[in-house]
């Protein structure tokens, strides 16, 4: 076997090694780190990984925030509700809102946080806003925290368990964040009223907060939950807001 003469070859490699320090040195056009031989506003491969896994990470984060609003159930003339309070009620409750909800346990909690339940009721006069501004924050709940927050009347949640739809009737029972509206609109039969209270019953032992919407004054809607709810509500701290006045509907 014969070799290459070793003075030869390491000239040959002094001569490689030159030219390779005489290449251009670029700067990366996103991350600024220097490399030699490459074009100008080129991407190295570092950034170009990063930006795919952003890429991928915002495609997810778009398909989760489009099924969650999906299952959400909230109405189509609410689906483009935008949190912006116009009377002074609805700033109370956008601002409670804002602090029950994102500042406390539901939402950045660590597995330490001690998370606590709270319920709320609007109720009062009909067309004041009570389900455009609950919906409206759903809307932006889903968008910025990608939560489970869905929106039933009583009459429908309590007609998806009479049709048998047992699993949507769980998916309520189950949701982080319920809005229950149009509650005490009409009287309740004997299995209508169990399977309502075993659902509130639910999510108390869970604590998974629901917002209750009624056009029942407060001792009405105390009369129509009964007193073992009643009472489970006022153990979870349950806020309430009046809403009065006009109607703010165009007529």
């Amino acid at each position: 076997m014969r070799f290459k003469d070793t003075s030869k070859l390491s000239q040959e490699i002094s001569t490689l090694l030159e030219g390779i320090n005489q290449l251009p040195k670029v700067n990366c056009s996103q991350c600024g780190t220097t490399y030699r031989g490459e074009e100008e506003n080129f991407i190295c491969t570092n950034c170009k990984e990063e930006e795919q896994k952003r890429v991928e990470e915002e495609i997810k984060r778009s398909y989760q925030i489009q099924r969650l609003f999906n299952l959400s159930n909230i109405p189509k003339r609410y689906k483009r509700a935008i949190f912006q309070p116009k009377t002074e009620i609805q700033k109370r409750v956008a601002q409670y809102f804002i602090e029950n909800f994102t500042q406390k346990g539901l939402f950045g909690a660590k597995a330490s946080d001690s998370i606590v339940s709270t319920d709320i009721l609007l109720f009062g006069a009909i067309g004041t806003g009570k389900t455009y501004i609950s919906c409206a924050f759903a809307l932006e709940l889903i968008k910025r925290d990608r939560k489970s927050v869905k929106f039933i009347t009583e009459y429908d949640l309590l007609a998806l368990y009479f049709e048998k739809n047992y699993q949507s009737f769980k998916s309520f029972k189950e949701c982080e964040i319920l809005i229950l509206d149009e509650i005490g609109k009409r009287v309740l039969a004997e299995w209508q009223r169990v399977q309502l209270e075993e659902l509130l019953s639910h999510r108390y032992n869970e604590m998974l907060p629901t917002v209750y919407i009624t056009n029942l004054e407060q001792n009405d809607f105390r009369d129509f939950l009964g007193s073992r709810l009643t009472d489970r509500l006022r153990e979870n701290g349950l806020k309430r807001f009046a809403f009065d006045g006009e109607s703010l509907r165009v007529e």
